[in-house]
């Protein structure tokens, strides 16, 4: 038919007109060859040779391919599989146009590839980025390379020198002067030139302040810088800063700085804020309390509001609707833990409790409730759910590691009536002992019935010692 003709027409005049482009043979082999290459079951020895014809054609024209979309695949192939010299040929051909791929769709997977394999030029890319940071962590594409060089693959001077551009012009001014050589920090900064905090600190807040209207406030760059504002910035700047991040809290509780950034949020917050930030959360209760820094932003909470009608509904009962599997976690376990026994070194370390004590000082200004009142509210308020929980699913928790300590501090600390939970730690023990996997015999519900015996009989020995009232 006539259409399928003019169809067909069209088809030869777009390849007519792809043939015509520059690199287009060039990129046509390179792709029949990359077909190959990035075949899982391709073995070593097809590898290499693939990768000799292939850098045969592209050594040379490397800069003239990578703005080409399928070519760009092709490069970012060949840095995977390449040996550290062909790689190094590459990253060599690219200098000069790390900016412009880092802010390209297809250019900044290629950045991406060259910072992971080629360790010689990371430097590079660093100098060709320099002075322009503050710009690319905002840019859609460009923030991923930002991201993923501090992130993944910066050592210590080149995260400085990342990092550095938040502080300012005056910052990398300084930095480079020789006298003040030794300035590699903002910390060095401020206490070689005290009258500048005031000016580094504006200059933070307007840059911090855009990258969380371009919601790029996920990357932990930005938590870093968030946390040096945070922690040096007077009461009026942080509650500035506070009121452009409350929305998106739940972005940065994943890092360390970050999770500590939500941590000083909530410290810093009047009642009316804190009920806003809970707001937030509620959603993503779930995966923050397993997250290794997130669960501390959810032990400020407990810390620090004092309704703990709000915390033990919103907070703690959203949680308890996945209870059996939170116990089991690692991180999550944590939150019980906490209502159970406090800062106890048995269960957090020493730097766990050094970050969540780092905002006492403030809940005091901000906070009205006696800590003690409101640990015993939120035990109170959480006991009745614990104690179901080691009721239904004994069995469960005895034989996890994790949640077996968990049902024991229950067992010893929770508030309340223990009496169908104790039965049914029993019933598990009156099984017959020839039954496979036997509760007696699973080393981890041995250990935590041990610890129960252990400490029933020095609850009755310290009766019998009672004198008579």
């Amino acid at each position: 038919t006539g259409s399928r003709e003019a169809h067909e027409k069209q088809k030869v005049l777009r390849q007519e007109r792809k043939s015509n482009k520059p690199g287009y043979e060039v990129i046509t082999d390179a792709k029949k060859i990359w077909e190959k290459l990035r075949r899982g079951d391709c073995d070593r020895d097809e590898r290499i040779k693939l990768m000799k014809d292939i850098m045969e054609l592209i050594e040379g024209r490397v800069s003239d391919l990578i703005f080409k979309h399928d070519a760009s695949r092709v490069i970012q192939t060949c840095l995977k599989f390449g040996n550290s010299a062909q790689r190094n040929i590459i990253a060599g051909e690219l200098t000069g146009h790390y900016l412009v791929l880092s802010k390209s769709m297809y250019g900044k997977f290629i950045v991406t590839k060259v910072l992971e394999y080629c360790h010689k030029y990371r430097d590079t890319i660093l100098s060709e980025l320099k002075n322009n940071i503050r710009k690319l962590i905002r840019h859609k594409e460009a923030s991923t390379v930002i991201e993923t060089f501090y992130g993944q693959h910066a050592n210590a001077p080149q995260r400085k020198a990342l990092l550095a551009e938040f502080y300012g012009p005056e910052f990398t001014l300084f930095a480079k002067k020789s006298k003040d050589a030794e300035i590699h920090t903002i910390d060095e900064l401020l206490e070689k030139h005290p009258e500048k905090k005031d000016g580094v600190l504006r200059y933070m807040a307007e840059t911090l302040g855009g990258c969380t209207d371009k919601g790029t406030v996920g990357n932990s760059i930005i938590h870093k810088a968030l946390f040096e504002y945070f922690s040096r910035a007077d009461e009026k700047g942080i509650q500035n800063m506070m009121e452009q991040l409350k929305d998106q809290l739940a972005e940065i509780v994943h890092t360390k700085e970050g999770s500590q950034v939500a941590m000083l949020c909530i410290a810093h917050a009047s009642p009316k804020d804190r009920k806003h930030i809970i707001k937030v959360l509620k959603p993503f209760l779930n995966k923050i309390a397993k997250d290794e820094y997130g669960h501390l932003v959810i032990l400020t909470l407990m810390d620090v509001v004092d309704d703990t009608v709000l915390v033990s509904k919103a907070v703690l009962g959203e949680l308890s609707k996945s209870m059996t599997e939170l116990l089991q976690d690692k991180f999550s376990r944590r939150i019980y833990l906490y209502l159970l026994v406090g800062r106890n070194t048995k269960y957090f370390h020493p730097s766990t409790i050094q970050l969540i004590s780092a905002n006492d000082d403030v809940r005091s200004k901000t906070s009205k409730k006696d800590p003690e009142v409101r640990a015993k509210e939120l035990l109170t308020a959480t006991s009745s759910s614990m104690i179901d929980q080691v009721t239904e699913h004994t069995g469960e928790l005895m034989r996890e590691k994790m949640s077996s300590q968990v049902v024991r501090e229950i067992m010893l600390h929770a508030l309340g009536d223990k009496t169908a939970a104790v039965d049914a730690i029993l019933k598990l023990c009156d099984e017959n002992i020839e039954k496979e996997n036997h509760i007696i015999e699973h080393r981890f519900a041995n250990r935590a019935i041990k610890a129960l015996i252990k400490a029933d009989s020095a609850e009755a020995s310290d009766d019998r010692g009672k004198p008579a009232t």
